[in-house]
């Protein structure tokens, strides 16, 4: 597996949202122990909680928990919104409720992924406006920019020198709204990829969606496709 196609993920706020995804979905997580690779056991999350930051599984079976228990980590590893993400942990417990045993794990502070596969991107016509307003973290007031182009993963946003604020790749950013024509306003979040000059005095941001419900993933593909066609149309 080439490192290019895996992503890192630090951002608290992403990492929990994909556990709650998994967990909605019932997923299955994979249990691997880091001095044992080829000894693996999976098991279904069951409970989620976010206070705590805990995931809640079932409990695998004696002769793996006991290896999952021994092992120095273990790498977590499952299927979320079709991607594969895995993370490492050594702070797992073991309880009991009801005569049933559960293994809980604590959420990680970095996972890993293999990145989305390239997503169509188009230009966004002249006559369709776009705009994407945020605020930076630590808060520096809501600034806002247009939207040059666009795809399911992510965007290009043109900003004027004087609202420029001065992001650098991999900065994240919790809170902005996304807004295109009529059939795109989501709010969502993003980690800054790549900074490069614009027109005159502005300044493009290359920008990746961090953990973007699948539903308004869709919603954005399906207004690309629809842009696409009325290119095509148009000539």
């Amino acid at each position: 597996m080439d490192d290019q196609d895996i992503k890192t993920v630090r951002s608290p706020r992403a990492i929990e949202r994909s556990l709650e995804r998994l967990y909605e979905a019932r997923g299955h997580l994979w249990l691997i122990p880091d001095d044992d690779p080829d000894f693996q056991g999976q098991v279904q999350v069951v409970g989620n909680e976010s206070e705590a930051r805990r995931l809640v599984l079932d409990c695998p079976d004696p002769v793996v928990l006991r290896h999952i228990l021994h092992a120095r980590q273990v790498r977590f590893q499952a299927v979320i919104d079709g991607l594969l993400n895995w993370f490492y942990s050594a702070d797992l417990a073991t309880r009991e409720e009801g005569g049933d045993c559960y293994l809980s794990v604590g959420y990680p502070e970095v996972m890993q992924r293999l990145q989305r596969r390239a997503a169509f991107r188009i230009d966004l016509p002249p006559d369709v406006p776009g705009t994407l307003a945020f605020c930076p973290s630590p808060p520096r007031g809501v600034t806002s920019g247009d939207v040059v182009n666009l795809s399911a993963t992510g965007c290009a946003v043109s900003v004027v020198g004087d609202k420029d604020p001065g992001l650098k790749p991999g900065d994240e950013v919790g809170a902005a709204r996304l807004k295109v024509g009529e059939g795109i306003d989501v709010r969502l979040e993003f980690i800054v990829r790549n900074r490069r000059p614009g027109v005159g005095k502005s300044v493009v941001y290359g920008l990746e969606f961090a953990a973007l419900p699948p539903r308004d993933s869709q919603l954005i593909d399906r207004e690309v496709m629809r842009l696409q066609r009325l290119r095509l149309t148009r000539g």
